[in-house]
């Protein structure tokens, strides 16, 4: 365990409210990357899939692209924050966000360009080289992403907050859902236009693609300006250390080593877990959208229904940390898998044509909508949390970079299979009871991970006891 820093007043160059600025910056982070970068890939895919004549299969290789950075980068993420510090990364990510989306925009022009490169080649190659930007673009939002959002938030209340922690990461990580919002209802109507009436050929996905990198850019600048690694940086303590803690709920042991986290199957069983609840999530949530126009739902329709999702996963992410610090990591689990299984079902069971086709159709979407908010914390709060709650505060930075990994490689596996069945299949109902299957399964092997972990804790809780005896 690191020694606290100590901390002199003559270097205080900041307020005793600093860490509610550092608060105010993650929230903002997330809002934006999260929001805007990540929530507005099922609105990008329809859009440009129909205007260029591509196939879903090989345009959204692009999110396997950035989830394999994502993936990478997080591996060594420990490393990074010591290297060069959470400023930097910030700094960092946000101008590969700025690039990503700058590449998707200049998509056809890049494209072209590349083409004039390769005159007598193929017509098939030519095909492919439509493709290149939109991959570029996917591996510099997987880097931007990586250093910008959900480790970074980790990171950041880890260092500046000393008690609620779970609590505080779920109310920053669930900016995504205010932000996910404002670009529902923004980038759809700078694509279909005010009325949403333009066809694809009309869309104007590319001033999109450019309005949201300028974003990027604005609030990569900002986090540059106020982010501080540490209070002690500033002359401050992490706030509410001297105020006396509540009941913990799963971080107050100091766990293992990392040596020994290495040496436990626990690290690799859930790992599995995490990796498998990445591929049925993340893949739920890429298909839903484009599922529900597929069977018929309108866009407006499909507007509101994810809006009203985006603002239900903002309470669901704030509600899965306040249930962490009160009824504890195990419930609340429970609950979010729970959730997971249930919305992905609520897809499967939806039939062709839309409200016009009346019964269960009328209430599904609003079932997907609501549920799956409180399936979705699994992959952001819950993966913080959850690596806390296993292996305590010693391995924390390292792990949480590897867990945050092996989620995110599950993003990339399941996302372009679900994909390639539908372009064989024209539909992406077969693969959705296996990914409720998924949930299911880690569901059951995590908590019998999390009741070996209690019984370890109580052991170190108990070996501490007798030695200060």
């Amino acid at each position: 365990m690191e020694e606290p820093r100590p901390v002199h007043a003559a270097k205080r160059t900041a307020p005793k409210w600093y860490a509610w600025v550092i608060f105010a910056i993650a929230f903002l982070m997330v809002f934006v990357a999260l929001g805007f970068g990540s929530s507005t890939k099922g609105t990008f895919l329809t859009a440009v899939t129909g205007s260029l004549g591509l196939m879903r299969s090989r345009f959204t290789i692009a999110e396997s692209c950035r989830y394999i950075s994502t993936g990478i980068l997080s591996v060594f993420l420990g490393r990074t924050v010591e290297k060069i510090g959470l400023r930097k990364m910030a700094g960092f990510g946000f101008l590969f966000l700025f690039l990503a989306f700058v590449s998707n925009g200049f998509a056809v022009e890049i494209a072209d360009g590349m083409r004039s490169v390769f005159p007598n080649a193929s017509e098939g190659f030519k095909d492919t080289l439509s493709y290149i930007p939109f991959y570029i673009g996917g591996l510099l939002l997987g880097a931007g992403l990586a250093w910008t959002t959900n480790s970074m938030v980790g990171y950041l209340v880890e260092n500046w907050f000393s008690n609620g922690k779970g609590t505080i990461m779920g109310f920053t990580l669930s900016a995504n859902g205010l932000g996910a919002v404002a670009s529902e209802f923004i980038v759809t109507h700078v694509i279909y236009g005010a009325d949403g009436s333009l066809s694809y050929a009309e869309s104007h996905w590319k001033e999109a693609y450019l309005l949201i990198a300028a974003l990027f850019l604005i609030v990569g600048v900002l986090a540059v300006l106020v982010i501080r690694e540490h209070p002690e940086d500033v002359g401050l303590k992490p706030l509410w250390q001297d105020k006396k803690r509540k009941k913990e709920r799963g971080t107050d042991w100091e766990g293992m080593d990392l040596k020994s986290v290495f040496r436990s199957p626990v690290f690799y069983i859930a790992g599995i877990c995490v990796f498998l609840t990445g591929v049925a999530l993340q893949t739920m949530v890429n298909v839903s959208k484009p599922h529900m126009y597929d069977l018929g739902y309108d866009k407006e329709y499909g507007i509101f229904v994810f809006a009203v999702h985006a603002i239900f996963l903002m309470i669901a992410k704030t509600l899965a940390g306040i249930g962490h610090d009160t009824i504890g990591m195990r419930k609340t689990y429970f609950v979010c898998s729970v959730s997971g299984a249930v919305a992905i079902l609520s897809l499967y069971f939806m039939k062709p044509g839309g409200l016009d086709a009346g019964g269960a159709n009328l209430v599904l979407p609003w079932v997907y909508s609501i549920v799956s908010c409180f399936g979705l914390p699994l992959e952001t709060v819950m993966v913080i949390l959850l690596t806390s709650y296993l292996f305590g505060k010693k391995p924390f930075k390292k792990v949480l970079g590897y867990f945050v990994a092996l989620n995110t490689f599950g993003f990339a596996l399941g996302v372009p299979i679900a994909n390639l069945i539908y372009d064989t299949q024209g539909t992406y109902a077969p693969i959705l009871p296996f990914l409720a299957g998924a949930m299911v399964l880690t569901l059951i092997v995590m908590e019998i991970l999390m009741v070996r972990t209690d019984r370890l804790r109580k052991k170190e809780k108990m070996k501490t006891a007798d030695l200060k005896e």
